[in-house]
């Protein structure tokens, strides 16, 4: 049982017990306490409430993470980021080694640094 469990089982129970303490202080003429249970059940059930708005929220948050495949896409930016630096590298210890006049266009260039980049993430 997770920890949010816990709590939430503990609260429901608690409401519980406040719901049964007030109904018996009702009976014998404990308005004061009985209206202090009564707050606190509600405060308690409002709380309840708050959690399960989270966890409906969290379940569709998960559903549309999944149904974008995320994390597919993080993986495609790391690897653009890998090539984008590969490529900055180039320029700035530009040297013989790299002939930019050679390429033929900027598709060319990216697909040449985009095999440089998966070649070095195999090793």
């Amino acid at each position: 049982m997770t920890k949010e469990q816990e709590v939430i089982k503990y609260i429901e129970t608690r409401i519980k017990i406040c719901n049964e303490n007030a109904d018996i202080c009702d009976d014998n003429d404990f308005d004061e306490e009985a209206t202090y249970l009564r707050e606190e059940s509600y405060m308690l059930e409002t709380v309840l409430n708050m959690l399960k708005e989270k966890d409906e929220q969290i379940a569709k948050y998960e559903k549309i993470y999944k149904e974008y495949d995320c994390y597919r896409w993080v993986k495609e930016l790391e690897k653009k980021d890998k090539q984008i630096d590969l490529m900055a590298r180039a320029i700035d210890n530009y040297d013989s080694q790299l002939e930019i006049n050679t390429f033929r266009d900027k598709e060319h260039v990216k697909q040449y640094f985009k095999e440089i980049a998966e070649r070095k993430s195999k090793e």
